[in-house]
C-alpha cells in the first residue's frame, strides 16, 4: 500500500513539474524574440533599403545584422550595421544595395544575451539594381472536376445553298431566219414565179402569133 503511495506522489511531481517547465516555456516565446518586418522574403529590393528588426531579449550586450549570398557554400557573411546597446528608435539600419552585384541574398541579425545567443533569419530577397525585376508568377487555376466540365456546345456549320443558275443567251445563229426574212423570200419567189409565167406565156403568145401569120 505504501509502495503504490509512492508511486502515485511521484507520478503527479512529474506532471507537475512537466507543467510548469512548459508555462516556463511559454512565457520565454512570448517575451523573447527576434523578428524582421522589412524586407519581406522574397522581395525585390533597389537601392538602399531600410531593414527593420523588433529585437526584445533579456541581458541584451550586442547584435549584428549581415546579409550573405544565397547558395554561398563557404557561408560567408557581410556585416551592414552593428548595436552595443539597445537604441531607442528600434533596430533600423541602412542597407545601400547598389554596392553589390544583382541576385539573391539572405539577412541575418544574432542577438548576444549575458546568457544566451538568438539568431533570426530571411532567405531570398532580390537585388534588382542593374536587371529588370521579374512580375509574379500567376498561380495556376484549379481544373474542374469531371462532373463540372462544360460540355462542348455543336456549333453550326453553314451549308451552300445551290443557286439556280441564269442561262446564258445563245449567240445568234447566222443560219437563222426570222419571220421578215421569210417573207422576203416569199415575196421574192412569188415574184420570180410570176416573171417566168410571163415570161413564158409571152412566149407562147409569140409562138403562136408567128404560126397564125404563117
Amino acid at each position: 500500500m505504501r509502495n503504490i503511495f509512492v508511486i502515485l506522489f511521484s507520478v503527479t511531481l512529474v506532471i507537475l513539474t512537466a507543467l510548469k517547465v512548459d508555462a516556463q516555456e511559454s512565457a520565454q516565446t512570448d517575451d523573447v524574440h527576434i523578428i524582421f518586418h522589412s524586407p519581406v522574403p522574397g522581395q525585390a529590393l533597389q537601392g538602399t533599403i531600410l531593414v527593420e528588426v523588433d529585437i526584445n531579449v533579456e541581458g541584451f550586450l550586442s547584435a549584428e545584422l549581415s546579409f550573405s549570398y544565397s547558395g554561398d557554400q563557404r557561408d560567408t557573411w557581410f556585416p551592414i550595421n552593428e548595436w552595443d546597446d539597445i537604441p531607442s528608435d528600434g533596430f533600423n539600419a541602412e542597407w545601400d544595395t547598389t554596392t553589390i552585384t544583382d541576385g539573391e541574398y539572405n539577412l541575418r541579425i544574432i542577438a548576444i544575451t549575458d546568457n544566451d545567443q538568438l539568431v533570426a533569419l530571411i532567405s531570398g530577397v532580390r537585388v534588382r539594381n542593374y536587371s529588370p525585376i521579374e512580375t509574379n508568377t500567376p498561380l495556376p487555376t484549379s481544373t474542374p472536376a469531371p462532373a463540372d466540365t462544360n460540355v462542348p456546345t455543336m456549333t453550326a456549320i453553314s451549308t451552300i445553298t445551290p443557286v439556280p443558275s441564269t442561262p446564258t443567251p445563245l449567240p445568234p445563229n447566222p443560219a437563222q431566219i426570222n419571220n421578215r426574212q421569210i417573207t422576203s423570200s416569199i415575196g421574192s419567189g412569188a415574184i420570180i414565179a410570176l416573171s417566168v409565167l410571163a415570161f413564158i406565156g409571152l412566149y407562147q403568145f409569140i409562138r403562136n402569133r408567128r404560126r397564125k401569120d404563117e
